[in-house]
């Protein structure tokens, strides 16, 4: 906090600053560092402090803010415009309709991976018995709870290399009363389990090593869930080496990629399984985002 901000603050807690009055602050903040944050992520920010839902706080701007909502105010503007990103700051982040809990220990979930999770839902609509589910890389666990909760015939084993990021996966599973149907392993990928698997889903690290770090995304986020080695595609060339072993015959597995990898994947993808179907799905942006092979 600069001095002039502190002053600021003070001077508030004095008068009896308003959500208006922070608001107003904050975007004169906020807007000349990062113009491209939107103004709802200060509105994020009271949610956390006040305790109160958006609608409830757009009703009432006049409400008091007390020095302690204040002090966790300018705390998490501080970290805002420092770059941090804002689901870290709220430890919070919705994904298909649900809210995950989330650290600097997994990737932020993002809209893009929301298709891999309704494609995975078409395929096991065509599904009449149970289906066994990899989720390899699982991370916070999003998209493993996004299909076990639409899939209450589904048993999923969620795998992690990262301790670190299946601590976060369990307490969403706990969170959305999933932990019966949805397994945590520790391994790289799938070496751990020898199950033949209905469908393999994987949204595992795909940028290249070189590009990393002038990425702003690895300021803060995890670099083992960015980093795919030299060409991006080292750990899913990994995926496809283990998968021969652990698939029923008629099986599917689901790739998210960059957008520009699309070719370089599929090619990759037939090298391994020369007889399956390839099928390259687009995000909303309309970019090259989901590769799916189905046996």
């Amino acid at each position: 906090m600069r001095p002039n901000d502190y002053l600021w603050w003070k001077n508030r807690v004095k008068n009896k600053s308003s959500i208006a009055d922070w608001l107003q602050q904050a975007r004169t903040e906020l807007h000349p560092r990062i113009p491209q944050e939107p103004a709802s992520s200060l509105y994020a920010l009271l949610e956390k402090s006040y305790n109160q839902p958006r609608a409830w706080l757009l009703a009432h701007p006049d409400a008091i803010l007390t020095e302690q909502q204040l002090l966790m105010l300018e705390k998490d503007l501080q970290a805002l415009l420092q770059g941090k990103p804002l689901a870290y700051i709220l430890q919070y982040w919705d994904f298909y309709g649900m809210r995950f809990h989330v650290s600097p220990d997994v990737l932020i979930p993002r809209p893009e991976s929301e298709l891999l999770v309704e494609t995975a839902l078409e395929i096991l609509s065509l599904q009449n018995s149970p289906s066994l589910i990899a989720d390899v890389g699982t991370g916070s666990g999003c998209i493993a709870a996004a299909i076990a909760a639409h899939r209450s015939d589904a048993s999923i084993i969620a795998s992690d290399i990262s301790f670190n990021a299946l601590r976060v996966a369990s307490q969403n599973f706990r969170h959305h009363t999933l932990q019966e149907r949805v397994f945590l392993l520790q391994c790289n990928l799938l070496s751990g389990v020898e199950a033949p698997f209905d469908l393999i889903c994987a949204n595992l690290p795909y940028i290249p090593s070189h590009a990393v770090t002038s990425l702003e995304v690895s300021r803060f986020e995890p670099s083992l869930a960015l980093d795919g080695g030299e060409d991006g595609m080292h750990i899913m060339r990994a995926l496809l080496d283990q998968s021969h072993t652990r698939l029923t015959p008629y099986a599917s597995i689901l790739l998210e990629m960059q957008f520009d990898q699309a070719n370089a994947v599929s090619e990759m993808a037939r090298l391994h399984f020369p007889g399956a179907q390839m099928i390259i799905k687009k995000d909303l942006a309309n970019r090259d985002r989901l590769l799916v092979i189905q046996l």
